[in-house]
């Protein structure tokens, strides 16, 4: 047998790490190469026998290469599962609390600011009674496809209720926050009465500068009060805040901009 069989940690390595195409790469390779010593016995040995012990060798490599890449490939459906919340494929409630606590910790060396949003469906509950929970759904379905359309690579964006979505932003300047917040809100908008059951939102944005501290819950607490302070103040608006420096994080500055759905038009 000589060294062939420590070629298949090497290719199980390969195709958990690198993919399906590196990894039948190396199993090939693997082949080739635990036939190389047997080369030394070509005078004595027939090239058919030394054929047969190669696809040996390859048949052996690739179908162990093709069962951890089947392994590979049902680990990261799981994985991929377990994150995403099952109707919408948005990142669930849990995941997107994670990754948030994971971007602003790595943000603070970077000196990077975030825009963090929350948005609810207005009257989500009202278009369930009157049209039942498949209409509902679908228009959960369809706002959450839109938003993956409107959203950049580097955005996270979850589902963290029933009818609320949040959303996680790099941005570089408090400019670019209030745009980004005031395009988010009119573009999905426009997913919204491109529904059969149109329905509008009501958005909460708050601004994390650098020098904002990264407490999670009290940013969280923080863009949830902006969100609800549209809702009392007649809903389908967006409301912008930042986060307070010298001050507990989860109290905005008193200087917000609200920005009603009219003038995002």
């Amino acid at each position: 047998m000589g060294l062939a069989p420590l070629y298949i940690p090497i290719v199980c390595a390969a195709c958990w790490a690198l993919g399906s195409r590196a990894g039948y790469l190396v199993a090939i390779v693997a082949a080739v190469l635990a036939v190389v010593p047997h080369l030394a016995e070509l005078p004595g040995l027939s090239p058919a026998l030394l054929g047969a012990r190669m696809a040996v060798r390859a048949v052996t490599y690739v179908f162990v290469a093709a069962i951890v890449l089947s392994f590979r490939r049902s680990f990261d459906r799981e994985h991929h599962l377990a994150a995403r919340d099952r109707m919408t494929d948005a990142l669930n409630k849990e995941t997107f609390r994670e990754r948030v606590i994971h971007r602003l910790d790595l943000a603070v060396p970077a000196r990077q600011s975030f825009l963090l949003a929350i948005l609810d469906l207005d009257d989500f509950k009202g278009l369930n009674n009157r049209h039942g929970h498949v209409a509902g759904d679908e228009v959960l379905r369809t706002f959450a496809q839109g938003a993956r359309g409107i959203i950049r690579r580097e955005d996270d964006f979850g589902r963290i209720g029933g009818d609320e979505f949040a959303f996680l932003l790099p941005v570089h300047s408090a400019e670019e926050a209030v745009y980004f917040a005031r395009s988010l809100h009119k573009r999905l908008s426009s997913v919204l009465a491109g529904t059969p059951h149109p329905v509008t939102c009501s958005m909460g944005a708050l601004l994390i500068q650098p020098e904002t501290p990264r407490d999670e819950p009290s940013l969280m607490h923080a863009v949830d009060q902006l969100m609800y302070a549209v809702k009392r103040a007649g809903k389908n608006a967006v409301e912008i805040g930042r986060a307070a420096t010298d001050r507990a994080p989860d109290t905005p500055v008193p200087s917000r901009l609200r920005v009603p759905i009219e003038a995002c038009l």
